[in-house]
């Protein structure tokens, strides 16, 4: 590493991560999330707006009406929704990640080019853990289980249920960007209280401080996580090139 006090931050952070792990009961499925500024808080984009709710089946049904000749067709609601979010419509989703060093990626990476004064951070989630809270005892897979987990009817309808807390789901990697970011999503309810406060059995939150982000950048390069193999699309490839050209600004 850089330094010995990097190197000593960054095992530090390390043991955090493994304590929290342990915390959360050493769970077989853990899923993670990186922010790159640690004053965030956890909550869906739909819900940080003041109207997002009253907003939701507009924003739904006019993604549908404009997309339909751009984009395949999705017959399943779920489809239209990850495909939303995709392209940044406010949805009530929430990314997740199977790989802590994708998590690390969002956290590092984005600290130095939004946030470089602030410490980041990288959150913990036990799937399993928080579905149990709405009496669900699995990962949804959506959309094989649309059948029973239909979200307009829960979400919209409260039918058959009025979703109680976030609830785990697993997608199909439909894009390039999923597969590569082992993305999952937490589907969240109509409280805007951060989550980690609200679930903290299911939700642990490990600080990585700014001075160890030297540490996390290093560790990235050597385990070859890029923006390219993040974004493994055109966007992607250009970010990667603008950030290994060489280019130095006027």
């Amino acid at each position: 590493m850089n330094d010995g006090i990097t190197s000593t931050g960054w095992t530090e952070f390390l043991n955090k991560i493994k304590a929290a792990k342990k915390a959360l009961g050493d769970p077989e499925t853990l899923w993670y999330r990186g922010h790159p500024n640690s004053e965030f808080y956890l909550l869906a984009n739909l819900l940080r707006f003041k109207n997002g709710l009253e907003k939701e089946q507009q924003l739904f049904y006019s993604f549908q009406k404009f997309t339909d000749r751009i984009l395949k067709r999705r017959e399943s609601e779920w489809e239209t929704l990850f495909e939303m979010q995709h392209y940044g419509v406010p949805t009530r989703l929430l990314d997740w990640t199977e790989t802590f060093g994708i998590a690390l990626f969002f956290a590092a990476t984005y600290n130095q080019s939004h946030h470089p004064d602030k410490d980041a951070a990288v959150y913990l989630l036990n799937p399993i853990a928080l579905n149990k809270i709405s009496g669900i005892n699995k990962v949804y897979r959506v959309p094989k289980d649309e059948a029973s987990f239909a979200y307009t009817k829960i979400y919209w309808n409260q039918d058959p249920m009025a979703a109680a807390a976030p609830i785990a789901i697993e997608p199909i990697f439909f894009n390039d960007r999923m597969l590569a970011q082992r993305g999952m999503f937490t589907v969240h309810h109509d409280k805007i209280e951060p989550i980690e406060k609200q679930f903290p059995n299911a939700i642990k939150k490990v600080i990585l401080p700014n001075a160890v982000i030297p540490a996390a950048l290093e560790f990235l390069d050597l385990s070859n996580i890029t923006r390219y193999s993040v974004f493994p699309d055109i966007a992607g490839i250009a970010g990667y090139l603008r950030g290994t050209s060489g280019l130095v600004p006027r």
